[in-house]
C-alpha cells in the first residue's frame, strides 16, 4: 500500500516537480488533499489538489506535484506574491493553451472521437464566441481603452448579478439557495451600477494593487536569486528574468499606467484569441473525424 505522499521526498531536496504514475499510488488521496478550484492552467490537467504547501496536478495517468513556498490557505498574499506572480501566470496560461491546442490538432480521428466531451458544433460555437470577444477586446484596447473599464466591465458585473438574481427567483422551491442567489445577485448588480459611476476610482485601485504586486514579486524573486543562486529549482536565468520583468512592470505601473493597462489588455485579448482559435481548429478536426468514422461505418 502506497500513498502519494510517500513519493514526494525529493521535493524537500531541491527538486521542483515530482511526476508520480497513478499506477504506483495504491491508496486514494486522503481527506487532507483538498480540491483546488482556482489554479494557473497546466497542460492535460483534469483536477488540482492542495495539501499544505503541496500542489498536485492530476492528469489521466499521473500526478505532477510541486511544493509552493506558501500555503495559500494560511498565507494567501505571500502565495500570490511569491508562488504566483502575474507574469508567471500569464506565461503558463499561454503555454497551456498552445500545448493543448497543438496536441488537439495532432490527434487521430479515432482518438478524437474517443476523447470527445462535447460535439464539434458546440466547440465551434464556443471558439467563435471567444474569437469575437478577443477581437472586440483588442479593438477596444487599441482605440478606446477607457470603454473597457467605463462600460464593458461594469456591464459584465451588472449582467452577472441580474442573471444570478433570475436564477434565484426561478429556484424558489429551494428557498435557502434561492434567497442566497437573490441576495448575491442584488449585491453584484448594485456593484455594477456603482462601477459605472466610479470607474476611474476602481481603475486607480486596480493599478495600485498591480504596482504593489509587481514590486513585491520583484523584490522577493530577486532576493532569492542572489541568496540561492546555485540552488534555484527553476534555474537562475528564468528566475532572474521573472524578477526583472516584474520590476519593469512595477515601474511601468507608476510611470506609464495607461501603457501598462493597454499592455495587459492586449495580453488578455491575445489569450482569448488563442483559446478561440484552437477551439475552432479542434472543432474542425472533430467534424472531419466524425465524417471519416461515419463513412467508414
Amino acid at each position: 500500500m502506497s500513498t502519494l505522499e510517500s513519493y514526494l521526498d525529493a521535493l524537500h531536496q531541491g527538486v521542483f516537480q515530482v511526476v508520480v504514475p497513478k499506477a504506483v499510488v495504491t491508496e486514494p488521496l486522503g481527506p487532507d488533499w483538498k480540491r483546488s478550484p482556482i489554479n494557473v492552467p497546466s497542460p492535460e490537467t483534469v483536477a488540482s489538489y492542495r495539501k499544505g504547501q503541496y500542489h498536485a496536478h492530476e492528469t489521466v495517468s499521473e500526478y505532477r506535484v510541486h511544493m509552493d513556498r506558501y500555503d495559500p490557505e494560511k498565507n494567501p498574499i505571500m502565495h500570490l506574491v511569491d508562488d504566483a506572480p502575474l507574469l508567471l501566470m500569464i506565461h503558463e496560461t499561454m503555454e497551456t493553451i498552445f500545448v493543448t491546442g497543438r496536441d488537439a490538432t495532432r490527434r487521430g480521428p479515432r482518438q478524437r472521437l474517443a476523447d470527445q466531451q462535447m460535439s464539434w458544433r458546440l466547440r465551434m460555437g464556443l471558439g467563435a464566441v471567444l474569437l469575437a470577444i478577443g477581437a472586440v477586446l483588442l479593438l477596444l484596447t487599441l482605440y478606446e481603452t477607457v470603454a473597457v473599464f467605463a462600460v464593458l466591465l461594469p456591464s459584465f458585473v451588472l449582467l452577472f448579478g441580474l442573471l444570478t438574481m433570475i436564477k434565484g427567483v426561478r429556484q424558489r422551491d429551494r428557498k435557502e439557495h434561492a434567497d442566497g442567489d437573490i441576495v448575491r445577485g442584488g449585491m453584484l448588480a448594485g456593484a455594477g451600477i456603482v462601477l459605472f459611476v466610479l470607474w476611474e476610482l476602481y481603475l486607480l485601485l486596480i493599478l495600485l494593487i498591480l504596482a504593489v504586486w509587481f514590486f513585491s514579486s520583484a523584490v522577493v524573486t530577486l532576493l532569492r536569486v542572489f541568496r540561492k543562486r546555485g540552488s534555484l529549482t527553476t534555474g537562475f536565468w528564468y528566475t532572474f528574468g521573472l524578477g526583472v520583468s516584474s520590476l519593469a512592470l512595477g515601474v511601468l505601473a507608476v510611470t506609464l499606467p495607461e501603457e501598462l493597462v493597454e499592455l495587459l489588455l492586449s495580453l488578455l485579448a491575445g489569450i482569448v484569441l488563442m483559446s478561440g482559435g484552437f477551439l475552432v481548429l479542434d472543432a474542425y478536426g472533430l467534424r472531419n473525424a466524425a465524417r471519416l468514422m461515419g463513412a467508414g461505418g
